[in-house]
């Protein structure tokens, strides 16, 4: 199978975004690779390192393919679940009571490893490649690229985890400290910045990431270095010039914010592609369920009033304290239409929650019951590198105007329209720009990971609303819950990690 779209030319994409885009040197995306990959030698042409490169994006695709690549995600205060059904996973996350056997916390660990022997074959085997050496050493940038968003992900889903840097196997490696851990993320996304473009031809956004990519996961990096849990407060300088390299010539790596962010959770072709993807998957729904997106649309929707499986719902306090504008408007809906009637999610049976536009999608895209969909899945936008300069800046103890320009430039779109809306231009930068990722990356599945930064978990989640379903006690909010227990399925396999 060998796929071309008109008019994007010049391009080698991996499998799992090749729906939205095409691919330069038309890999076969049938061959089986697994009989290459007997050992790093075998990769041994330029074809077949793209081929690999192709099969890191697959193992990519299949671990955020469910919501239960980021379970954790549902202890932040903007998503909860229902309260019954097969949700007890996600339940578990919401009240922060998850523990080694709990469901479907193994997808995170299982499928970032994945990803990771993918990229390690990569690494190992594609240093002596002869070829066009350009294209040579974008697509290791790329495998550089992918192991470091594979470990930041493992390490703030689970904290200590081994490190597994190479294509040996029957190695006994035991838990890398944290500061490791983040110190070989750094190598990997500066590794990765070296050998990537910062923009491949006729790509409008990162999709395949580029050199921008790399250095804004970079300066994200930083800012999660400079909080909890390990605390070096030296790394907010550093997140904050890094995100400014990246803002200065984000006309050069093709990112920018959209005028309607609306728009952004749309699947028509001319939405799919844009220039606010630093880096993500472009779904294609029409490839089959193994190249769609499929924590979106039916998810999102209530049961018994529009036949969905109500897995992700919006805190209804969290809501309710949503500042009222064009951005809540482009992150929630508050009514369907379902066999010809109209509700208010204030009148729905199946436990009356509002929806997140950002996982049901337009109605009059998709119905209520698609459960696979070509909605992209953003796993970092240019408004979240925006707002992580600006308050990077500000906990450094800067307050340059370029930073006060980042953070409002995200509130000018939020507000478009509103008259009584004004920059703002003196205050705590930094929690002013903490408190924008709130509201801007509503439903996103990054909000825990900022309140986790910042240690104010319990906190957000004493705001809970009296309506909610999913009530009980709280496990403990603590640090020493912020992070999930490795699953018993791979301590069966690997005991020495309890």
């Amino acid at each position: 199978m060998k796929l071309h779209i008109k008019n994007k030319i010049g391009i080698f994409i991996a499998l799992a975004l090749c729906g939205a885009v095409m691919l330069t040197s038309c890999v076969d995306l049938d061959e089986d690779l697994n009989d290459a990959k007997l050992d790093p030698s075998a990769l041994n042409s330029e074809k077949a390192l793209e081929a690999s490169v192709t099969g890191a994006y697959r193992a990519l695709t299949k671990a955020a393919t469910w919501a239960q690549f980021w379970l954790n995600a549902y202890g932040g205060d903007d998503l909860t679940t229902h309260s019954g059904k097969n949700k007890q996973a996600m339940r578990e996350a919401d009240l922060r009571k998850l523990t080694s056997t709990s469901a479907r916390i193994g997808t995170a660990f299982a499928e970032s490893y994945n990803i990771i022997k993918e990229v390690n074959y990569i690494i190992e085997g594609s240093e002596n490649i002869e070829g066009d050496q350009t294209n040579i050493n974008s697509l290791r940038g790329e495998a550089y690229f992918l192991r470091g968003f594979a470990y930041f992900h493992l390490t703030r889903t689970f904290g200590r985890v081994p490190l597994k840097l190479n294509t040996g196997v029957g190695e006994q490696l035991e838990l890398a400290e944290l500061v490791d851990i983040y110190t070989q993320i750094e190598k990997d996304f500066k590794m990765a910045a070296d050998l990537l473009p910062d923009k491949y031809i006729g790509v409008t956004a990162a999709i395949r990431p580029n050199n921008g990519s790399a250095r804004a996961f970079l300066a994200k990096l930083y800012l999660h270095w400079a909080g909890w849990p390990l605390k070096d407060n030296s790394k907010y300088a550093l997140a904050a010039s890094t995100a400014k390299s990246v803002i200065d010539k984000a006309d050069d790596y093709g990112f920018a914010l959209v005028d309607d962010m609306g728009t952004l959770w749309s699947i028509a072709d001319e939405n799919r592609l844009n220039s606010e993807i630093v880096f993500g998957i472009g779904h294609n729904q029409a490839l089959g369920n193994q190249y769609s997106n499929r924590h979106s649309g039916r998810l999102g929707y209530p049961g018994t009033d529009a036949g969905g499986w109500a897995e992700i719902f919006a805190e209804i306090a969290f809501f309710e304290s949503f500042p009222e504008g064009a951005r809540k408007d482009a992150t929630y809906r508050t009514e369907l239409v379902y066999k010809g009637v109209t509700k208010h999610w204030m009148d729905f049976k199946d436990e009356p929650h509002p929806m997140f536009l950002k996982v049901t999608g337009y109605q009059s895209e998709l119905k209520t019951t698609n459960s696979v969909t070509s909605m992209t899945t953003y796993f970092m936008r240019y408004s979240d590198l925006l707002l992580i300069y600006a308050e990077a800046e500000g906990r450094s103890g800067g307050s340059s105007s370029e930073a006060w320009e980042a953070l409002n430039q995200v509130r000018r779109r939020a507000y478009m329209g509103d008259e009584s809306y004004a920059d703002l231009l003196t205050g705590d930068l930094a929690e002013l720009a903490y408190t924008e990722r709130k509201w801007e990356l509503a439903g996103e599945f990054k909000r825990w990971d900022d309140l986790v930064r910042m240690e104010r978990v319990e906190s957000a989640l004493s705001n809970r609303s009296s309506q909610e379903k999913v009530t009980g006690s709280f496990g403990d909010l603590s640090s020493a819950s912020y992070f999930v227990p490795i699953p018993a399925s791979e301590l069966d396999k690997a005991p020495w990690l309890k």
